[in-house]
């Protein structure tokens, strides 16, 4: 199969002849079906006397090169609109940003790569470098010249279309047809730090692009200011919906980022149990225990046996991340042990959780700083720490990866962590 390649801004501006001759117009456009690999040119649009006219079938193109000659003559032509599943290549891609989905970078286009094969015009790739911003100026020829002259020369810097997510532009079913896997793609945290290059728009067409729940997940990963000018941006049905799919805590502390008014009326669209957990973290100051804290932790009657802790655990199934330790509570709430998975599993069944629990445990108060519940998750190389009323009764657990993230921040450096180190015991948990 024989392809040649050749950039898109060296058709623009082409004339466009009909078959006798008479000239149509300059061509401002080529129109593409979507297409997640090969989007293939379907028309041209012409600019005649600076207003673009309806979309000229590719298929009536006899050459185009150095003009665009037709096959047919104007009164045959039988111009139609643009369809929802056909884009216009300079409005919805050049001079616009895109995701390099491999690379985990935003690069500009500059220039399109175009590509014939069997007959066909092709979109194959977008051309990020510097010799296509120099080629759309008139200059690349020069600069090449004098390049060769001291031994050097321009490179070219294509992307494949496959590894591009495209934003920008006002074509709905590019960027959500084709964006939406390739964006789904990327890692929550790398897809956090690209957010933080793009502007409002493009970051809401980023979080229209995902489901729900890959948007929690790139939203909890970002920063402070940017989970605000998201959540400020979004319609408020879907920023509620992304909030619900977020963990309760880091949901409030990205609502306590927003004015007081804008945070209520959002917690009012989502489910009512998920906007009271929410409700009831917001209460705390962001900076204390009570407001790191989550509500992810399993309390087990200080009544039950062995047997009976593992059943439960069965009927409630938490995630893996949420089971770091078993905390005992009696009939008042009150945490009075804590015992490790690894204690439970060796442990007699008929066991009673009094007997094998370690009934000292280390604990903040709700109103205590984070800090002091960081102290002592370093203190004792824990990976959570209870967060206790002024009755003992056990409201969450503050998780080490939320708050040390949130005293490297505040530190300006990064603070220490022995996560590779898991306590084989509970005890001082």
């Amino acid at each position: 199969m024989h392809t040649t390649s050749l950039p898109f801004s060296r058709l623009l501006g082409r004339r466009v002849l009909d078959a006798s001759g008479f000239p149509l117009g300059r061509l401002a456009d080529l129109a593409a079906e979507v297409h997640p690999t090969r989007p293939r040119i379907i028309g041209l649009l012409l600019d005649v006397d600076r207003a673009r006219v309806a979309l000229i079938p590719w298929s009536a193109v006899r050459a185009w090169n150095p003009e665009i000659i037709l096959g047919t003559n104007r009164a045959s032509l039988q111009p139609r609109p643009l369809q929802p599943d056909e884009i216009p290549l300079r409005e919805a891609l050049l001079d616009k940003q895109v995701v390099d989905t491999h690379g985990l970078r935003i690069v500009k286009v500059n220039d399109l790569v175009l590509s014939t094969s069997n007959g066909e015009l092709l979109l194959t790739g977008v051309d990020v470098g510097l010799a296509s911003l120099l080629r759309r100026l008139g200059a690349e020829a020069p600069v090449r010249w004098v390049l060769s002259r001291v031994g050097r020369s321009l490179p070219d810097h294509a992307l494949p279309w496959t590894i591009v997510a495209a934003l920008g532009g006002p074509v709905t079913p590019l960027k959500l047809r084709i964006s939406r896997k390739r964006l789904a793609a990327i890692h929550p945290a790398d897809l956090a730090e690209l957010l933080e290059e793009m502007d409002r728009e493009e970051r809401v067409e980023v979080m229209h692009a995902l489901s729900h729940e890959d948007a929690a997940e790139v939203l909890e990963a970002t920063e402070p200011g940017v989970q605000a000018n998201i959540l400020r941006s979004l319609p408020a049905e879907r920023a509620s919906d992304i909030l619900e799919e977020m963990e309760p805590h880091e949901a409030a502390d990205a609502l306590g980022e927003l004015p007081l008014k804008t945070a209520s009326d959002l917690i009012v669209l989502m489910e009512p149990e998920a906007g009271a957990e929410i409700s009831r973290l917001l209460a705390y100051p962001p900076d204390s225990a009570g407001g790191r804290m989550t509500l992810d932790f399993i309390a087990i009657p200080a009544s039950y046996t062995a047997e009976q802790t593992i059943a439960r655990l069965r009927r409630l199934a938490p995630d893996a991340g949420t089971v770091y330790y078993l905390y005992v509570t009696d009939e008042a709430g009150r945490l009075v042990g804590v015992l490790s998975l690894r204690g439970l599993l060796i442990a007699d069944p008929q066991a009673a959780i009094t007997e094998i629990m370690v009934p000292d445990v280390a604990a903040v108060q709700v109103d205590e700083s984070d800090e002091a519940a960081a102290a002592l998750l370093m203190k004792y190389d824990l990976l959570a720490v209870p967060v206790l009323d002024d009755e003992r009764r056990l409201l969450g657990i503050v998780v080490v990866d939320d708050v040390m993230d949130v005293l490297a921040q505040r530190l300006g450096e990064r603070a220490p962590r022995r996560l590779d180190r898991i306590r084989r015991s509970p005890r001082g948990a």
